[in-house]
């Protein structure tokens, strides 16, 4: 009798913490098919598909749950597939939180997991031992019980990863990509990996098309969480995933933390982005492909520095890459798995083109990136520290810029490199022709702490050496700084913390001397030489390296991102 009544007093103080969101939790288990708002907390029972042409609109403040996977993953069937939102080619959904000002708090909308930890050892429960975490119903104790004051660490209290704990967010769009008509819905359009079909109807995780301005809706101060369980055989779901979607869609001030596989990947479309965050995800920070053309600025991405206590990798891959910008899906290694563009005939047919269409050419300014081997000083050493991670990966065909931007601590690997031997059709067999085209150029960036670029990276560098020069900047302000002894460093990179968090398995202040602190330093090369950002939504005034400002008193990851929340990101 008395542990009933401490586990519900412990239920009903967490209620009172729980996100600031008043009234209790709303289980929701059927698609959205007119239009729908939420506000408040709502446990996502399943895959949840936005259609019919209705908008899902999340009111600031609120906590959306996925419940985690609770049965093994069967081809094309759905069953015990985890809670998810999916909002599909004839859906918008309108989620859009707020940062706050200083005064008034902010109220951020944050999407985790529903695990439940009742017996509060810092572990999801999986009481009837068959491998899955137990689905909350109502009276249990979450695992991520206060997100919004004490988010969840990165690992458990056993040591094992915190991620895959439900599924994510997909936006399915209507613009145009790459794609080959594999899944015989004609070209252009494919069926998003990590959805079970059959099982799912088609039409709900259909992407591309043939509507560049194409709106699914708006994002603004999100922050995704503990998610990238596979919905379908064999494919995991990112944190956000970002299939076909236009540039009519708004996607600014967006967190991914602790994803097992991909942070942001964007199949294809034209959608832009602004002020975009991963911390600690599994595979890539930023994942680019088919035909990609967006523009995003202000991208900021640390990456896990710790594998799981006894050597596994953490998520799928331990933090692969900072960024995997493919041209297409090409793969060389496996031809049945194809999905781009291969031949494309002239009207006349005449003549066959077999390069993919439409070529990728996004950019990417004003990147800040941390990667897995931090400078001397670091405050914990964890028990088993990730393998090096990588920089960002140009291969399958690419074509696009990197601007204004700093990759640090990529120790052993390089902070940009050329996938060698994975060239696509239209190319060449090896990925070297693009950077000796000028197709590829990295503008007025800083490498640091990395090997020695090759020469097909030295094209990449002088590319953009050039270009800057072309756009009115004046070197060497401009150019391009690879391991310079006369780098700075950025103010406090060092990332290192216990990722089992503290005493109950949440992050605090207490977990580092110093919070990270991203600004560069004073004397950074290029700090205010850099050529400023042209398009319409830019920041034209970002002159300097990195995602962020070395003067600004404040980041624009405060009061809404998980490590700010936490105490462990500089204000």
């Amino acid at each position: 009798m008395l542990q009933k009544w401490i586990h519900t007093l412990v239920f009903a103080l967490a209620l009172v913490g729980s996100a600031g969101v008043a009234g209790a939790q709303i289980s929701w288990n059927t698609d959205i098919t007119t239009n729908t708002t939420w506000n408040g907390e709502y446990v996502l029972e399943k895959p949840i598909f936005v259609k019919n042409n209705a908008t899902l609109t999340i009111v600031a403040g609120s906590l959306v749950r996925g419940q985690p996977r609770s049965g093994a993953v069967v081809a094309g069937s759905t069953v015990g597939s985890p809670g998810a939102i999916i909002v599909t080619q004839a859906g918008r959904i309108v989620a859009e939180g707020t940062k706050g000002n200083g005064v008034t708090p902010g109220l951020p909308i944050i999407m985790t997991t529903a695990a439940v930890d009742n017996n509060l050892d810092g572990i999801a429960d999986d009481d009837d031992l068959n491998g899955f975490e137990d689905a909350w119903v109502s009276g249990d104790l979450f695992l991520d019980s206060d997100p919004k004051n004490a988010p969840l660490a990165p690992l458990n209290k056993a040591g094992k990863a915190n991620v895959a704990l439900w599924g994510g967010l997909v936006i399915l769009g209507n613009a145009p990509t790459n794609d080959a008509d594999k899944a015989g819905l004609g070209f252009g359009k494919a069926t998003v990996e990590g959805l079970t079909v059959p099982g799912f109807p088609v039409a709900d995780v259909t992407y591309g098309g043939l509507l560049p301005h194409d709106n699914s809706g708006r994002l603004r101060y999100v922050s995704i969480r503990h998610a990238g369980d596979e919905i379908g055989e064999g494919n995991e779901l990112n944190g956000l995933s970002l299939g076909g979607v236009g540039d009519g869609t708004v996607i600014d001030n967006v967190e991914i933390y602790c994803n097992f596989d991909d942070g942001i990947e964007w199949f294809g479309g034209t959608v832009n982005g602004s002020h975009l965050a991963v911390f600690f995800v599994g595979d890539d920070m930023f994942d680019l492909d088919e035909g990609y053309t967006g523009v995003n600025q202000f991208m900021f991405g640390i990456m896990p520095f710790f594998n799981e206590n006894d050597g596994a990798a953490y998520g799928s891959a331990s933090g692969d890459k900072a960024g995997e910008n493919d041209g297409d899906n090409y793969r060389p290694d496996n031809v049945a798995l194809n999905n781009n563009v291969t031949v494309r005939i002239n009207i006349d047919q005449s003549v066959v083109n077999t390069t993919p269409w439409p070529l990728s050419n996004p950019i990417e300014y004003n990147m800040t990136v941390i990667g897995s081997t931090p400078d001397a000083g670091q405050e914990f050493t964890p028990a088993s520290p990730a393998a090096t991670n990588r920089g960002i990966q140009f291969r399958n065909g690419f074509a696009g810029e990197v601007w204004n931007s700093i990759i640090v601590n990529t120790g052993a690997e390089t902070g940009i490199e050329i996938g060698s031997g994975t060239g696509a059709p239209g190319f060449s067999v090896v990925e070297n022709a693009n950077p000796a085209a000028a197709l590829i150029s990295l503008v007025c960036s800083t490498l640091d702490d990395g090997a020695a670029l090759a020469a097909d990276e030295l094209n990449v560098v002088g590319n953009g050496n050039a270009l800057a020069v072309t756009d009115g900047a004046t070197a060497p302000g401009s150019n391009n700084v690879v391991n310079s002894a006369a780098f700075p460093n950025l103010v406090k990179e060092d990332a290192t913390f216990n990722p089992t968090g503290n005493g109950a398995g949440k992050l605090d202040a207490s977990l580092k001397v110093s919070p990270i602190n991203p600004r560069p330093n004073a004397g950074l090369t290029g700090v205010a030489g850099c050529p400023g950002p042209r398009g319409p939504g830019l920041d034209a005034t970002a002159t300097y390296r990195g995602a962020f400002l070395r003067t600004a008193p404040e980041l624009w990851t405060t009061g809404w991102t998980a490590l700010n929340l936490a105490g462990l990101l500089a204000d």
